[in-house]
């Protein structure tokens, strides 16, 4: 059997792809998979036949934009992107290398390519894999995608009629003319409205890689979706010493270039407080020029590997790094710029694994409240501030429900299942 997976991402977006193609290879499968130019080599090192459909000089363009970590400006790029140079090149992929009757289609929820193959080819069975709860449009749990106040939260009438603004005002006029062009090749006369509410889902099966109280919501959301976990995959990265010194963790993200004035505030974060720091990016543009000997700067790094060496982890919000600090139980401080990332900021919050930091200027302070959290003072329970003692039980909880399930490989043996049973 032949599996086709799409990873139109970046880092966060590509690992757990290439572990759940790794995994369907060791099962027998023939994995073909489209990613990102920048990530191809990693796709080869795991020993899956790949596809790089989006150049090197477009996702530089895409990423180099500041206005793609802004809430509504990056959503949109992303789009314009999957729009220009995904869509078709992947349509390509799949028409070259799929066998009606023996290939099933893992695909990125934004790998509409897919979908459309579904739609017109019922011997092509879908598996969506979903890495993160934003992209579900719970109505009772609405998912958060601002870091606006005036956001409506309830009730879900009021949600439900906000989604289909935006899909007439935004989403559609984006992708509408291009999705129904593509379908009507491939003999799909009827239009799709709302492109992003229900059409895109998959009608066969869909994989969640993050536990169910994570987004409790999304339990039972549409037909097929099975939770399984976060990947907690790094797939690869640079050698790692593990620190012994407890530092804090700085980053925003694997894609981002343009945190520069981010790390010089964490480090004057780090020096107020006395504490030794380490800053990740894969941009070394973004490295102050000038530390002190208590900071250290790396590339990109295993976090599997490096968070149980550390005290705290101020971040992105990325779904990726989110689960590896949950895992570490470590606490985290969020500074969320666009994409998933607010809401992501806000499920840590409500689970009291973190806090969201809304202004810059408060960052030492909120690293401070919250490094007591993952300090081991089971002996002393009365040396932690008052209600410490909750967090610390929240980090310990989650990190016992999310660690030694590997999300990626329980995805793996259920789209092998699953494809065993539809195409035997």
């Amino acid at each position: 059997m032949k599996a086709i997976l799409s990873a139109p991402g970046s880092r966060g977006d590509v690992n757990p792809m290439i572990a759940i193609g790794r995994h369907l290879k060791s099962l027998g499968h023939e994995v073909v998979i489209s990613v990102a130019a920048p990530y191809a080599d990693l796709a080869r090192q795991a020993g899956l036949e790949v596809e790089a459909v989006i150049s090197d000089a477009s996702f530089d363009r895409a990423v180099g934009n500041a206005n793609v970590w802004r809430p509504v400006h990056g959503p949109l790029q992303i789009f314009r992107v999957m729009i220009r140079d995904f869509l078709v090149k992947h349509r390509d992929v799949i028409e070259r290398h799929s066998v009606p009757g023996e290939t099933v289609l893992v695909a990125h929820p934004l790998d509409l390519v897919s979908r459309i193959f579904r739609e017109a080819n019922r011997d092509l069975p879908l598996v969506g894999v979903h890495l993160q709860p934003v992209i579900l449009r719970t109505l009772n749990e609405p998912p958060r995608l601002s870091p606006w106040w005036f956001e409506p939260r309830r009730p879900p009438w009021l949600i439900s009629t906000c989604y289909r603004g935006i899909d007439h005002v935004v989403i559609d006029p984006l992708l509408r003319r291009h999705v129904n062009q593509l379908r009507r090749q491939y003999g799909l006369t009827r239009p799709v409205r709302r492109v992003m509410d229900r059409w895109w889902l998959s009608p066969d099966a869909t994989m969640a890689l993050y536990p169910r109280q994570f987004a409790p919501a999304t339990d039972g959301f549409c037909a097929g979706l099975q939770h399984c976990g976060f990947p907690l995959d790094d797939v690869s990265g640079d050698e790692l010493f593990p620190p012994d010194d407890r530092p804090v963790v700085f980053t925003s993200g694997t894609a981002n270039r343009h945190c520069r004035t981010f790390f010089e505030r964490a480090v004057e974060a780090c020096v107020k407080l006395g504490r030794s720091g380490v800053l990740l990016s894969s941009y070394p543009e973004n490295f102050p020029a000038r530390l002190p000997a208590t900071i250290r700067c790396h590339r990109y790094v295993s976090l599997r590997q490096l968070l149980p060496h550390c005290a705290a982890i101020v971040h992105h919000g990325g779904i990726g790094t989110t689960s590896q600090a949950l895992a570490a139980a470590i606490p985290q401080v969020i500074r969320p710029l666009a994409f998933d990332q607010f809401d992501n900021a806000e499920r840590i919050e409500r689970l009291g694994c973190g806090v969201w930091l809304r202004r810059d200027s408060d960052l030492a302070g909120v690293i401070r409240e919250v490094l007591p959290w993952g300090e081991n003072v089971s002996s002393d329970p009365s040396a932690l501030c008052a209600g410490s003692m909750s967090p610390r039980k929240s980090l310990a909880e989650m990190q016992a429900s999310v660690s030694g399930v590997r999300g990626a490989v329980v995805a793996a043996d259920k789209i092998h299942e699953y494809a065993i049973n539809r195409l035997g």
